[in-house]
């Protein structure tokens, strides 16, 4: 090198690249070929820090220099001169390194010939450099500072920066693999993402999996990538890997550690407390692998055993989700997962039988619960055997039930269930005989609800009442369509009797010797959206089934009083007959209920009438015998409704708290033709007459059903003849003509 206060002395020499060494680029750009050779000469010979190389790289234009940015990223420092082809080409060079390619990194020296062109304050400013120099204040000394200095700046910023582009790689891998719910796509997302740290071009990955407990066991591949490809399900053995991965797979399953070598990473990530299982992972790369980049590695390595963990962790939570524990067998969450993985074309060609065990709760209250889990295990036995030739998916889907999957064409004759519907079972070495109801489900018939609906269809059909003592049922449609009618009535009943959507009409109840009203049973309605109404029976009974009820009896009552206030208003004072239901009637806190309300609202308890079935008064009449006692001593009328149709005694309709007896229409629909319900009829007059009981005929259709029961001795009749059950405007309209009567 010339003497420190020499100008740059051009020299020709090339430096030969030692490729042990690191490698510094520094790029002048310079349209004065002299100047640059000069430059570029006196670079050669600066003495770096050990392990440092110069690359120069020249270029005499910006368009050139474009051209060589482009071929080197890496470029550590660039001198650029201030005006080449126009006045300010050194400046637009610097706005393109800085915004257009969006290299931050880069340190940029300004050079310029002419002083004061760029005034080196505002240039400073307005753009992102580094350092501005005259090049006539440049010796060689300065030059050597410049570049050091700025090399070395230039390397911690790289260092800096290519950590945090690192550390964002192992960020956005973590996020990746952490997305996985299954060890294979895990497994994959795992190697591709170290691939991807690496910057592997050649090379590949291995996963696989080892026996805690049997150290000896050679570990399975579950995925490979790359030089590996291929590999998947092979056990790793010697004549697999080459020799010194082999060696070094070894020592990590062995030491439970991991192995860094020049050109790949063994990690171990122990499972052993969840799955009794490690997992290794082998990445080789034909380049080098950076200290940094083992860095990287180890940080993400953390990410992945934690990923691994998890992983285990929820493969077991969802095996316990899909496994009935106390019996290790598939529960109803797995068939519903089975059917739901199902595509339309799958579901087509699939059917659900289902396997009810007949009075399964008798028989853990008498022989205990371990043996009617023995029962189950064997059951599941039976069905799969019987079924094993079709690859049957079972699962028990509540206490007392079995769910398969099979094809459509399975024989599901009643003939071939016969065999299954008695099975035979072995507990205790003791032979057992088990009754088994049996339903067919097609799935082609329900393939737009959802698994969850098709499983209660199935199930709500055993349980139907119209089937519940059916050995074989075969599902249909029209059963899907009124089970799904009955689901909808079931989820609207709550809000309806909320929200006061139910109402009461009135039918009167006439005497047949004047002809005129002397009172009316009130009869709750449910009028849909669509105008139509549900049948009281349907609802009722789904009121009871969703424990209801007593909402809904609190509800009509309510509106009972006020349609007996709105009667009264207009000048009709007439008892109105209200029911009430069995559970109600048990429960004493009804008859204080009833009480308190008939106080708030000024009613006198001879405007009403109690009315209950003959089945809810003698099958419960030790239960409602004191709570009819109190109906009556409040000065509330009782009457027995459908009268006949039950299986009272006589003792007991003495015995019963009751001042009316309703006579069943089922014995006036054919009143004129029918010896035996006109025998029945006249036999309930004398009685009523007889114990002082005042009768009412229900039914009362027709003129001649209305002479005949009137001729009987009948005093009271309601029914269609008179009157369809009307709402209070429709009544008030009905009862003009009987105005002063």
């Amino acid at each position: 090198m010339a003497d420190s206060d020499e100008l740059f002395v051009f020299s020709e020499e090339e430096v030969t690249i030692d490729a042990n060494l690191i490698v510094w680029k520094v790029l002048t750009v310079e349209d004065d070929i002299n100047y640059q050779n000069a430059l570029t000469s006196s670079l050669k010979d600066l003495e770096l820090e050990n392990g440092y190389q110069l690359k120069l790289l020249t270029a005499n234009s910006v368009s050139q220099a474009a051209a060589v940015l482009s071929a080197h990223p890496d470029i550590a420092l660039t001198f650029i001169d201030v005006v080449m082809e126009d006045d300010d080409s050194g400046l637009r060079l610097v706005d393109t390194i800085r915004a257009v390619i969006g290299n931050s990194d880069m340190r940029i020296v300004l050079l310029t010939g002419q002083p004061g062109f760029a005034p080196e304050q505002d240039t400073m400013k307005s753009l992102d450099i580094d350092e501005y120099w005259n090049k006539s204040d440049i010796t060689v000394e300065k030059l050597q500072s410049i570049v050091t200095s700025n090399l070395r700046t230039w390397s911690y910023i790289s260092q800096i920066s290519a950590a945090k582009k690192g550390l964002q790689l192992v960020l956005d891998a973590s996020r990746s693999i952490n997305g996985k719910q299954d060890m294979g796509t895990f497994s994959c997302a795992v190697l591709e993402e170290i691939s991807n740290i690496l910057n592997i071009t050649d090379g590949g990955g291995i996963l696989c999996s080892s026996s805690a407990v049997n150290i000896g066991e050679h570990p399975i591949i579950l995925s490979a990538n790359g030089c590996f490809k291929g590999f998947e399900g092979k056990l790793v053995k010697s004549d697999l890997l080459f020799a010194d991965i082999y060696r070094d797979v070894q020592r990590a399953l062995s030491e439970k550690q991991h192995i860094f070598s020049a050109h790949y990473t063994i990690f171990f990530f122990d499972a052993a407390n969840l799955v009794d299982k490690n997992y290794i992972t082998v990445v080789k790369s034909d380049n080098p692998i950076s200290e940094q980049n083992e860095y990287l590695l180890k940080v993400f390595s953390e990410n992945v055993s934690t990923g691994f963990s998890n992983l285990v962790l929820l493969n077991k939570l969802t095996e316990l989700a899909y496994t009935d524990v106390s019996l290790n067998l598939h529960n109803r969450n797995w068939l519903t997962r089975e059917i739901k993985n199902m595509n339309k074309n799958e579901q087509s060609q699939t059917q659900l039988l289902v396997f009810q065990i007949n009075q399964f709760a008798e028989k853990a209250f008498t022989f205990g619960h371990d043996f009617c889990q023995k029962i189950l295990t064997e059951i599941h036995g039976n069905i799969f055997n019987a079924f094993a030739a079709y690859s049957p998916r079972i699962a028990l889907i509540n206490k007392r039930s079995f769910g398969v999957l099979i094809h459509v064409d399975v024989n599901n004759s009643a003939e071939m269930f016969n065999a299954l519907h008695r099975q035979k079972c072995e507990v205790e070495k003791v032979n057992q005989y088990v009754d088994v109801r049996i339903l067919a489900l097609e799935l082609s018939s329900v393939l737009d609800d959802i698994p969850a609906k098709i499983i209660s269809l199935a199930e709500s059909s055993l349980n139907d009442a119209d089937t519940i003592h059916s050995k074989y049922i075969k599902h249909t449609s029209s059963k899907t369509e009124a089970l799904t009618r009955r689901y909808r009535l079931l989820a609207k009943l709550s809000t309806t009797i909320a929200s006061g959507g139910l109402r009461v009409a009135l039918q009167p109840k006439m005497d047949l010797v004047n002809l005129v009203p002397i009172g009316f049973e009130a009869l709750a309605r449910w009028q849909l959206d669509d105008g139509s109404f549900v049948n009281p029976e349907e609802f009722i009974e789904l009121a009871e089934t969703a424990g209801l009820i007593s909402e809904l009896d609190s509800v009509i009552f309510d509106q009972i009083l006020l349609t007996i206030k709105q009667l009264i208003s207009v000048g009709i004072n007439l008892p109105v007959a209200f029911n009430a239901s069995s559970y109600e009637l048990v429960d004493p806190l009804y008859f204080e209920g009833i009480a308190k309300k008939l106080k708030e609202s000024n009613i006198a308890p001879i405007m009403l009438e109690l009315e209950v079935t003959e089945t809810q008064a003698i099958s419960n009449y030790d239960l409602i015998r004191d709570s009819l006692e109190c109906f009556m001593g409040l000065g509330i009328k009782v009457s027995i409704d459908d009268f006949g149709t039950g299986y009272s005694s006589l003792s007991h309709i003495t015995e019963i708290p009751a001042n009316i007896l309703k006579i069943d229409r089922c014995f006036v629909s054919d009143i004129e033709h029918n010896k035996n319900n006109q025998y029945i009829l006249e036999m309930i007059l004398k009685l009523g007459k007889r114990f002082d009981f005042s009768i009412i005929v229900e039914g009362v259709e027709t003129k001649s059903q209305c002479d005949w029961v009137k001729q009987a001795g009948c005093d009271v009749a309601q029914g269609y003849y008179f009157s369809k059950p009307l709402f209070i405007d429709e009544l008030i309209l009905w009862l003009k003509p009987y105005a002063g009567k």
